[in-house]
């Protein structure tokens, strides 16, 4: 027995199936399996969450801040206001575009010049427009107050309580 081709006393390894209790094979399994279904879900979840807030913001732009009017002395700005009957400059109305414009240089002009006297920078005209009014007049008389070069206009809004 000094062969190669020897197999005494070796035992063979014998691996149990599901086949060798019973005569017949195991059909296949209908269930799900929920661990590689959760992993993919968890993945995208996190997908998600990392570019939703990338999404739909707009580009970044320098906000107007916000002007309290009532905090200016008495003649260093020019109140225009916007409502169904038409433009008023102070307590003036007007209703077409040449006296419209006429008007606000005058009263731009004096304005300006208390301002320089009082050292104040902001802004010089404050335009009102009625919450009622359509927002087309109001958008009509800022094309007159830039027919006539004033590039640092105020826009007065609410801030309610």
């Amino acid at each position: 027995m000094s062969g190669m081709g020897a197999h005494t006393g070796r035992r063979t390894r014998r691996i149990p199936y599901k086949s060798d209790k019973h005569g017949h094979a195991a059909g296949p399994q209908s269930n799900i399996n929920v661990t590689p279904l959760v992993d993919v879900c968890l993945v995208l979840l996190i997908i998600f969450m990392v570019v939703t807030p990338m999404l739909g913001r707009g580009k970044d732009v320098q906000l107007p801040t916000l002007v309290d009017a009532d905090s200016h002395k008495e003649g260093d700005q020019v109140f225009v206001s916007v409502d169904d009957e038409g433009v008023w400059i102070n307590q003036d109305a007007y209703t077409s575009r040449g006296d419209f414009q006429d008007a606000l240089r005058t009263e731009v002009a004096m304005a300006e010049g208390k301002a320089k006297a009082a050292k104040y920078d902001g802004p010089i005209v404050f335009l009102k427009g009625d919450k009622k009014t359509n927002y087309g007049r109001v958008r009509v008389v800022m094309e007159w107050v830039q027919g006539i070069n004033i590039s640092d206009v105020a826009l007065v809004v609410d801030v309610g309580s």
